[in-house]
């Protein structure tokens, strides 16, 4: 049963190799540093989250992570692994466990399986609902998303599957296996004629047998549809919500620039405004206004070739930085720019501190 009440859900997004779940697990530590009570999920198939946070094995239901404030906050962190979440969802049901094994075996439950691991970011929207169901108490959800473009289908497709799960030929199917099994009262058929027409079409595709199969298979799986359907429905008005934050994660990178513009462009054609735009691997903004940094940058004779690349270097790296400001200010409420931090990328064990002083940025310039 799904509360009617929503926790603070932040979504990150972004193109591959910008720091984008050093960054939401930064954001998500500082959180529960300050207190709260958070969820950290990565529906990244890839599982940087693991790395990012120094822990070897972050499970499906989700594991919590040791904070230096203990007692005062709580960070729960899992990766998104969608075939043990559905065979987890049918157990939940209490299907008799010969049901089970006989749903388990089906070809059909193996290719659907598959074919959702495949599909993460859209059925995604089903796993954060279900979060709050498992822990009710959550404050804050920090969601870390896959890289490139396609991560946008977390937020703009849970109706499709919605439309799927709850159409008109998932219950023509349903009917066809009773239709098969059982005598259907004159009525019954009448009402059905069209269905039947379709059916029979399928048929002569797919053959007969392959309907019954596959009808038998959705019958098994109706209870976890209909479980799926009140969840990607309270997904889809969590994310329209006014306390929802959509955070663009960008680098001094061409190729990221435009993934983060192109993904402003699509939320905001979806009417959704990106709360933040983060330039993450920025130059330290004490150091620009440094008198000494200045009149190195600003020199117009070095007597080292080298100090001369270096200037110029960094002159063409603060500039770009400001361009790509000047970009982002037009997709996003607000841009922060998030200074390079050493280590945090390599791949060494991060020191949780370290990553929750990256995120105690983000949330104090987001105030």
């Amino acid at each position: 049963m799904m509360v009617s009440s929503f926790p603070k859900l932040h979504v990150f997004l972004g193109a591959g190799g910008v720091g984008k779940t050093t960054l939401s697990a930064s954001f998500a530590l500082s959180l529960a540093n300050s207190g709260k009570k958070v969820g950290l999920l990565s529906i990244d198939p890839a599982k940087r989250l693991q790395s990012a946070l120094g822990v070897n094995n972050l499970s499906e239901r989700g594991v919590l992570i040791p904070l230096a404030n203990k007692g005062v906050g709580e960070l729960r962190a899992a990766v998104l692994q969608i075939g043990e979440s559905l065979s987890r969802w049918v157990e939940e049901k209490g299907l008799p466990t010969d049901k089970q094994e006989k749903l388990f075996e089906n070809p059909y439950f193996s290719a659907l399986a598959e074919k959702m691991a495949s599909a993460s970011d859209t059925l995604a929207a089903i796993r954060i609902a279900e979060w709050v169901e498992q822990y009710p108490d959550v404050e804050e959800l920090v969601i870390d998303t896959a890289p490139g473009i396609h991560a946008i289908d977390f937020i703009s497709k849970p109706e499709k599957i919605m439309a799927f799960l709850d159409g008109k030929l998932v219950e023509w199917l349903k009917w066809f296996v009773g239709g098969a099994q059982e005598k259907q009262s004159f009525f019954a058929r009448a009402l059905k004629t069209g269905a039947r027409k379709v059916l029979d079409g399928l048929a002569l595709v797919g053959g007969r047998s392959f309907l019954i199969n596959f009808g038998e298979f959705l019958t098994m799986l109706d209870d976890v549809f209909l479980t799926a359907i009140v969840r990607l429905k309270y997904s889809q008005k969590w994310l329209q919500h006014s306390s929802t934050q959509i955070i663009l994660v960008c680098s001094i990178r061409d190729d990221a620039v435009f993934v983060t513009k192109e993904l402003g462009r699509i939320l905001k054609s979806m009417g959704i405004n990106p709360s933040l735009a983060l330039i993450n691997r920025a130059f330290p903004a004490h150091l620009k206004d440094e008198i000494a940094f200045q009149d190195f940058i600003s020199k117009n004779e070095f007597l080292i070739e080298s100090e001369k690349l270096l200037s110029n270097y960094l002159s063409s790296y603060i500039m770009t930085q400001q361009n790509i400001y000047n970009q982002l200010i037009n997709y996003a409420d607000l841009v922060i720019e998030i200074p390079i931090s050493a280590g945090l990328d390599t791949e060494q064990e991060l020191r949780l501190s370290d990553l929750s002083s990256l995120g105690d940025i983000i949330r104090t310039e987001a105030r």
